[in-house]
């Protein structure tokens, strides 16, 4: 894995746009995303075929769960500047398994690493 694509980065490709659309086909076999991304997408109000639909997208990433060494990063994330729950622990696991993150919201993340990447840019 290369990638772990920010929850933004899902929603504007599931809403169709078309440079993140690309960039999320060309790079997906060396993407993953959170289990907390996959619960912030997921928590969207879609109809039931919908709903189907997203989850065998989702599915089809490598879903990084939430473990003991994530909460711990996180954890200390928080101790250097206040981040937003979801945020950090997307954040700890990128930082965890090594990954560069995918997002619009640069920002978000910048306090805490350099290993961002925005495909707006």
């Amino acid at each position: 894995m290369k990638y772990l694509l920010d929850s933004n980065i899902i929603i504007y490709y599931l809403n169709g746009d078309k440079d993140i659309y690309n960039f999320v086909e060309k790079h997906k076999v060396i993407s993953a995303i959170s289990l907390i991304t996959y619960y912030e997408v997921l928590n969207y109000n879609f109809s039931k075929e919908e709903e189907q639909i997203v989850r065998d997208f989702l599915d089809g990433f490598e879903v990084l769960s939430v473990s003991r060494n994530i909460i711990n990063k996180a954890l200390e994330n928080r101790k250097i500047k206040k981040i937003k729950m979801a945020d950090n622990f997307i954040l700890a696991t990128a930082q965890i398994f090594g990954l560069d993150i995918v997002t619009r919201n640069i920002k978000d993340f910048s306090s805490f690493t350099d290993r961002l990447l925005n495909p707006f840019e």
